[in-house]
């Protein structure tokens, strides 16, 4: 099938003025373009705004958030490797701020997870389908952390860091695909998931030069191009959710960018035309989102996250995928709802 350059052609009238780089700007962008989105100037202003105070919330050691603390200083109990996904935000945030001491923190956070590692590429954290689960997400943050250092003015500084690491990605990512059987049993409700899995086996593949990798990350892009509902959102237990819907646009805005080609690129274009208008339609005039009716986030709907909270709107994720869509697509239209979604929620 031929390349549909439709989003190319919409994408030449690059979006200077309000910061976001236009990555549909050549038909394959890349990882350099995720790198110029993350440390661009609308994240500089938004997510990252702060690479002081990013990803705090740590022991000495690295173990992050309430529930692996713990778990570090008793040596034993629940623990998540997925908490330790939040290093990537803190190296996101130091590149993006030139901060080093940000950077270094987010490593360490990302290191105590790989000191968990077990002998065969897995975490244990529970059950097969919950650690599969759980080590997707580490997984995927810790290979895009490694990719946009490598394209960092950092590269050299923390080349060494990076190359220990890749070994250890390989040997999860393919833990993943050998206990998969039991993750889509776990992840079947989950619409975003499906593109997380695709992020963290496809991410890895790119950093590390693994063609099958990349070739198995397919499969869960199409599985979760089949789930979207004809309305434009992607499903969570059955029905809509706002927060998660965003979460899924982005991880799959990510796999658009740094691995799809050819015709999965294009249809990858389509479903987030569709999702990001969905989405698009739940932001209200004064830039708040709209989360009633939501399966996992709303009122009573409301899940407990591993630390014992309820689960609220992640409003970055929201502000961030309509952001990645208007560099996608080139329409600036999109990051002014983005600004008008950050600001709605600070003030």
């Amino acid at each position: 099938m031929r390349t549909n350059y439709r989003h190319i052609i919409a994408a030449a009238a690059v979006l200077s003025a309000g910061g976001v780089f236009a990555i549909a700007a050549s038909a394959e962008a890349g990882v350099e373009a995720d790198y110029r989105f993350e440390t661009g100037k609308f994240m500089k202003h938004t997510a990252y705004h702060n690479a002081d105070r990013m990803s705090r919330n740590m022991a000495d050691d690295g173990a992050y958030s309430k529930v692996n603390r713990d778990f570090d200083q008793n040596h034993g109990g629940k623990w998540y490797i997925e908490e330790q996904r939040e290093g990537w935000h803190a190296i996101a945030a130091g590149i993006a701020q030139q901060n080093t001491d940000a950077i270094d923190r987010g490593l360490t956070i990302l290191n105590w997870g790989w000191q968990q590692q077990e002998s065969n590429g897995g975490f244990d954290c529970g059950p097969v389908g919950r650690s599969f689960h759980s080590t997707a997400f580490f997984v995927e943050a810790s290979a895009h952390a490694c990719l946009l250092l490598e394209n960092s003015p950092y590269a050299s500084q923390y080349q060494s860091q990076v190359d220990a690491m890749k070994p250890k990605l390989v040997k999860a990512a393919h833990w993943m695909i050998d206990n998969e059987d039991e993750g889509k049993k776990y992840n079947k409700p989950y619409t975003h998931r499906r593109y997380m899995v695709a992020d963290a086996l496809g991410e890895t593949g790119v950093l590390c030069d693994d063609r099958d990798l990349v070739d198995h990350s397919k499969e869960y892009v199409r599985d979760g191009l089949r789930m979207q509902d004809p309305s434009g959102y992607n499903p969570e237990k059955g029905g809509f959710d706002v927060s998660y819907n965003a979460g899924g646009l982005f991880f799959a805005e990510e796999y658009y960018t740094m691995v799809a080609k050819g015709e999965l690129k294009d249809q990858l274009y389509q479903m987030l035309e569709k999702g990001v208008a969905w989405e698009a339609s739940k932001v209200r005039a004064d830039g708040t989102v709209d989360t009633g009716g939501s399966t996992r986030v709303d009122g009573a709907n409301s899940e407990i996250s591993p630390n014992g909270v309820k689960k609220k709107l992640a409003v970055g994720e929201v502000y961030e995928s309509l952001a990645y869509w208007a560099a996608i697509s080139g329409d600036k239209s999109y990051e002014d709802l983005a600004e008008k979604v950050a600001r709605g929620h600070r003030e």
